[in-house]
């Protein structure tokens, strides 16, 4: 109505002008107050003004209004898209797009006024991740949305879903159906709407149901910048009973003290709390951290006191693994302790263990006697080792019936023998035991493990089983054993033979919704297993599981836990921008159909005001040829005009202008400063649509214009900036020199190796050179951050650089794998996304200097261009 109102006022002020005659001469007085107060004479005038016809002021306003709605700029898109009936609204369920859209204080109500606005019958995505009969479960939904209240609704709900234990929650295959299976979607093409904070792996379950869309729009919050609180660590409480501390808490976990509380590192696992805050709320998420192990931890069963250190028979082992940055723990590993029996399901919360058991008269019995192992409580043969060993010096002196001796033996070659008390071997019969809850029985025999340099045998391994046979003690009197790099190296083969697992729970990282069963299958979590309980993270106690999310779960019949965490490295995030996204989702067809396929209905109102306004305007025209003139030009010029916007952002057209221009308009004019030569006499239509499309991306992407067309058959010498071919045979080393003597690169495509003729192009007195490109150099970091430039596992791409100074890197050609315009199968495949980096990236490589403000990629170009001598 502004508009209207605006080209009313115009259309008065052009009567006034043109209507508004003098008819009559009067004299007439201005009064003195009409120059101020102090000039008390008249002055006389001879203007006389009368009153201009009536019909044509209203002709006139009735004209302007008229063509005013006919290129009045329509606020809603559907008349602009008439193509997209439908839209289908996904929202970013995954962790770091909720706190991106907590932070940047997302507003249910403004985003769905903007749909609203856009004019689709519009279809919310729906993803919800339960527990379902103790399965995780993943269901879709789609619903519509027919009014800005349900869009409301659809986003609270979920916005208030707990975050998606996946990276990328979108699975291909079973949104597919549901598309398939509605009227809206099947075989037609719509448009996505998508609220993201653009993280490249969220998004690539979208790309592959780019089939249903032809267009759009990336809704894009901010990335989130990580921000907790505090990180707390919890442990299961019972642990605090097994070290001998006391704790008067209730629930399953209590948060842990590290300053006063004695639980070893080794010996507990590894749970943080991290309180994310975004605006003002709280999301707490369960992670655990991996500890750097050189050794594991190292229990010692005994039942001494503290005593002098001769008396001490793990000495020894003691200070060895203590050197190695870990704990020692000696404790009463008898079966009859009542302090144990009471907590034996605690042992299940510490890591992998060697135990380390000086050999008795009870253990020689269950072996000699009983023909069976015996176990510490609370030994794991899935995740534990066993090292049965000679007691202290001291026992061995006074005990008769090990029967010890002392023998000289030589440990290592070139070492004096050394005096050793060693127990007898171990029994050479078969010997079984029985693990709690498991009513099998596990048999081996001790074989040969260790010898000494000179021959002895030390220690025996029982066949199928965890079981070590150490023949000497871990101490001598004055610590020569520790010293001998024979025996350290026997209990790092010991250590070795451990899982390295934590026996409390197992750990699975999700980043894909498609994978989920095979995590589970490779966690050894099989269909019978349920999934019983959660842990709650503000009681710190389990309750039961009824959503699917990052977290710690408890298994049903297995006294085991689960942790589903994310796989998303919050160091390393890569983000697609609105551009990118829309391109991948673009298509020709409907751009070139999208003003052909308007509805008369949609548009009769303009037309009818701009035929009322032209009659109008004909009745107050009096000359015929001016007449018909006018209307032609009219006619064709509104016929031709862009009515509708874009969307609202888009400049008001006026009359008979208009502000649309067409990228891809063959009159664009041709400014490139460089030429691109393909060096086959004809370009294939395949090559040429493929560099259309580059073009316009690398176009979008930043300043770089590439030119129009490419030239056939010119890869000669001063012909072209720029070489292009997957042929090797056109590049001959005669005329490639010449053309890299010009300051010319080339490009060459789908090839594996540099051509033999290519290598003689090295110059090492120039400093010109074959290499691979550096992964921390241009090619790898220039607009995007690659991971591969071919795509490929085994990186095969070359470059030649120009080495003129340290860290220089000037390219002045390209060999790959990939196919960026050529026709052929690269490892790219159907991912053409990341093809489109590696060109991208390639192209900015060859190019460009400082082509934006990126605190990332500048400093990497700055330093090209210091060390090649570009600055001003």
């Amino acid at each position: 109505m502004f508009l209207i109102f605006i080209s009313c006022l115009v259309s008065l002020l052009t009567i006034t002008i043109l209507f508004f005659q003098v008819i009559n001469m009067k004299q007439r007085k201005i009064p003195s107050w009409f120059f101020g107060k102090e000039n008390k004479n008249s002055v006389k005038n001879k203007l006389s003004i009368t009153k201009p016809p009536i019909i044509p002021i209203i002709l006139i306003i009735l004209i302007t209004i008229a063509f005013s709605i006919s290129y009045y700029p329509q606020k809603n898109a559907k008349e602009s898209l008439p193509i997209n009936k439908s839209a289908l609204i996904w929202v970013d369920p995954s962790l770091q797009a909720k706190l991106s859209r907590l932070e940047n204080k997302f507003s249910a109500s403004k985003e769905a006024e903007k749909i609203i606005d856009l004019g689709y019958k519009n279809f919310g995505l729906k993803s919800s991740f339960i527990i379902q009969n103790g399965k995780p479960k993943i269901n879709y939904e789609l619903i519509s949305l027919n009014s800005k209240k349900e869009i409301v609704e659809y986003f609270e709900n979920q916005s208030s879903e707990p975050p998606s234990p996946f990276v990328q929650s979108i699975i291909p295959e079973d949104v597919s159906k549901i598309l398939n299976n509605n009227e809206n979607f099947n075989n037609k093409k719509n448009t996505l709407i998508v609220f993201s904070d653009g993280y490249i792996d969220s998004l690539q379950g979208l790309y592959a149901l780019k089939k249903f869309f032809d267009n759009s729009i990336l809704i894009k919050s901010p990335p989130y910048i990580e921000n907790y609180k505090i990180q707390k660590e919890i442990i299961p409480t019972d642990l605090y009973s097994l070290w001998g501390e006391g704790k008067n808490s209730r629930s399953s976990f209590s948060i842990f003290d590290t300053h006063k509380s004695r639980i070893p590192e080794e010996a507990r696992p590894h749970f943080f709390i991290k309180s994310y805050l975004a605006n003002e709320e709280q999301i707490h998420i369960l992670k655990s951290m991996d500890i750097k192990k050189s050794l594991p931890l190292f229990i010692g069963c005994t039942n001494r006191y503290p005593s002098p250190i001769e008396l001490d028979s793990f000495s020894n082992l003691r200070t060895l693994v203590v050197f190695f940055g870990n704990d020692f723990i000696e404790k009463n590993c008898e079966k009859d302790s009542n302090e144990l029996a009471e907590n034996k399901s605690v042992w299940k919360y510490r890591n992998s263990t060697v135990w380390v058991v000086p050999i008795n008269d009870q253990i020689l019995s269950s072996m000699n006697d009983g023909l069976s192992f015996w176990i510490p409580e609370g030994f794991d043969s899935n995740y534990d080792t066993l090292v049965y060993t000679a007691g202290s010096n001291a026992s061995l002196e006074l005990n008769e019936e090990n029967h010890a001796k002392k023998v000289p033996v030589q440990l290592d070659s070139g070492s004096y023998p050394l005096p050793l008390y060693l127990i007898p071997p171990p029994p050479g019969a078969e010997l079984g035991v029985t693990f709690p809850d498991d009513s099998r029985v596990y048999k081996g025999i001790f074989k040969p493990f260790y010898n000494a340099a000179d021959g002895t045998i030390l220690a025996w391994k029982a066949s199928s089983l965890p079981f070590f046979y150490l023949r000497t003690t871990t101490s001598t009197p004055n610590g020569e054993l520790g010293r001998s790099r024979a025996w350290t190296h026997f209990w790092f083969e010991a250590a070795n033979n451990l899982k390295q697992s934590n026996l409390s729970f197992i750990k699975i990282d999700l980043d894909d919704a498609t994978k989920l069963n095979d995590k589970l299958e490779e966690a050894e979590i099989n269909g019978q297993d349920k999934f019983l309980s959660l842990l709650d993270l503000n009681s710190l106690d389990f309750i039961e599981a009824k959503y699917f999310t990052m977290g710690l779960y408890k298994l049903e019949k297995k006294n085991r836990w689960v942790l589903f965490s994310s796989s998303r490295n919050e160091k390393n995030n890569v983000y697609v921008n609105t551009d990118e996204f829309n391109q991948a989702f673009y298509s020709n067809l409907f751009n070139n159909n999208v003003q052909n396929d308007k509805h008369i209905s949609e548009s009769l109102l303009p037309i009818l005001s701009a035929i009322l306004g032209s009659i109008l305007l004909l009745f107050l025209w009096r000359k015929k040829n001016i007449n018909s003139i006018a209307l032609l030009l009219i006619l064709v010029l509104f016929g031709t005009k862009k009515s509708y916007a874009q969307n609202t952002l888009d400049k008001f057209n006026f009359p008979f202008l208009s502000n649309n221009k067409n990228s891809n308009s063959s009159f664009e004019q041709e400014n490139t400063p460089f030429r691109i030569a393909w060096c086959a006499k004809d370009i294939p239509e395949y090559t040429e649509k493929k560099y259309n499309e580059l073009r316009t991306l690398l176009k979008r992407r930043g300043t770089i214009v590439l030119p129009n067309k490419l030239k056939a058959n010119s890869c000669r010498p001063g012909e072209a900036e720029i070489w292009w071919t997957d042929n090797p045979s056109y590049l001959t080393a005669k005329n490639v020199q010449g053309h890299l003597s010009n300051g010319g690169v080339f490009i060459l495509e789908g090839n594996n190796n540099v051509p033999i003729n290519l290598l003689s192009l090295s110059d090492q007195g120039l400093g010109i050179d074959w290499e691979s490109p550096k992964k921390r150099g241009m090619f790898y970091r220039s607009f995007y951050l690659l991971q591969s430039i071919d795509g490929c596992l085994t990186e095969s791409t070359k470059i030649l650089v120009l080495k003129k100074k340290i860290n220089a890197q000037s390219p002045f050609g390209i060999v790959t794998h990939a196919r960026f315009i050529s026709q052929g199968e690269d490892c790219y495949k159907t991912n053409h996304d990341y093809k489109a980096r590696s060109f991208v990236n390639i192209m900015y490589a060859f190019l460009t200097t400082d082509y934006k403000e990126d605190q990332l990629q500048l400093p990497e170009i700055l330093n090209r261009i210091r060390n090649l001598g570009l600055e001003p």
